[in-house]
Parts: structure tokens; C-alpha cells; sequence
């Protein structure tokens, strides 16, 4: 065999190579931004707890979308000690039943308030499934340790109201809740 055709048989052979390589690589690329795309383009519900402090302090727990599209969550379980703690309102206790079928848009949150202060096991774990608009299902389960949340130090202001500024306190109260 000439030099000539063994030449051209190795560089078809390289270049047929090259091309298969090329070819994977493009689509491991592809596929890989597919799910930074997913990633950057789906909800992320979660729930943590947050205080607010005017005159006194209240807690709440908050689930809120952290991600890009809305999410309807349809499993939403939790801590049956949530349902018997002694809440100042019954519908404390309640309010976790409502949280599934729920439609949380990008950046909404729900506050849930509730005295973690009476729990008997400060550690609460929260299983949370939800559907994009794309039909994905995600699920997370999150665990929070109310103790360790409340033992963090707020600044109080003097306790109580005077009638004549519940008005303000209370308006002041509703907007510092719609920006957590």
C-alpha cells in the first residue's frame, strides 16, 4: 500500500473520530443546559420561620417560592405536635391543613402564625411535594428547630399599645408581613 492511501485512511479515521467527539460533546452539552435551564426556570417552595417585633414579637412560619414559575403544592406534610399545641386562636393549629392544594406564585410567600415558644419538641420536619406549570413534580422535606430559632436575640420595644396608635401599629405590622 502506498504512503498516500495509508495517509488518507488515518485521517478519514481521525476525522470520523473527531466527529463522534463532537458529536457526544454536543450532547452532553445540550443535556446539561436542558437542566441549568429546569434548574433557573422551575419553583423552589420551601418553609421557614421569621419574626416580626412591633411592641411585641410574633413568629411565624413562611412558605414562600423561591423559584421562577408558579408551583401548586399538593403534599403538604408536617409535625402532628403543630395540630395540639395550645395556639392563642384554634385556627393556629388549623392552618397547616390548607397550605396543600395551594398556588404559590414566584417570590409569594404565605405567613402561618404560630407561638413556637410552647412547643414541646422544638424540631419539625416538613415534607413539601409541588407541581410546576410544566407538570414536574418536586418534592423537599425541610427540618426546622424552632429553639434554636427563638433563642437568636430581637431588639423589643416597650411592651404595649396605646389605643390611640393601634391603627398605625397595626398597618406598620401588615406591611412589614407582606415584605417577608
Amino acid at each position: 500500500m502506498e504512503i498516500s492511501t495509508i495517509s488518507n485512511i488515518i485521517l478519514s479515521a481521525l476525522s470520523f473520530l473527531l466527529a463522534f467527539i463532537s458529536i457526544v460533546f454536543v450532547i452532553v452539552t445540550l443535556k446539561q443546559n436542558n437542566r441549568m435551564l429546569e434548574a433557573s426556570s422551575r419553583p423552589y417552595i420551601s418553609i421557614y420561620l421569621e419574626t416580626i417585633t412591633i411592641c411585641e414579637q410574633t413568629t411565624f412560619f413562611v412558605i414562600k417560592n423561591f423559584g421562577t414559575t408558579p408551583a401548586l403544592i399538593t403534599k403538604f406534610e408536617y409535625d402532628p405536635i403543630l395540630k395540639t399545641t395550645p395556639q392563642k386562636h384554634n385556627l393556629y393549629n388549623l392552618q397547616f391543613d390548607y397550605i396543600r392544594e395551594l398556588t404559590i406564585s414566584p417570590g409569594q410567600s404565605k405567613l402561618m402564625p404560630y407561638d413556637t415558644q410552647k412547643l414541646s419538641n422544638p424540631n419539625l420536619t416538613f415534607v413539601i411535594g409541588y407541581i410546576s406549570q410544566d407538570k414536574k413534580y418536586y418534592e423537599d422535606s425541610v427540618t426546622v428547630n424552632a429553639k434554636n430559632y427563638s433563642h437568636i436575640p430581637v431588639p423589643r420595644p416597650e411592651t404595649g399599645v396605646s389605643p390611640d396608635n393601634l391603627r398605625e401599629v397595626n398597618t406598620l405590622r401588615e406591611i412589614l408581613e407582606h415584605l417577608i
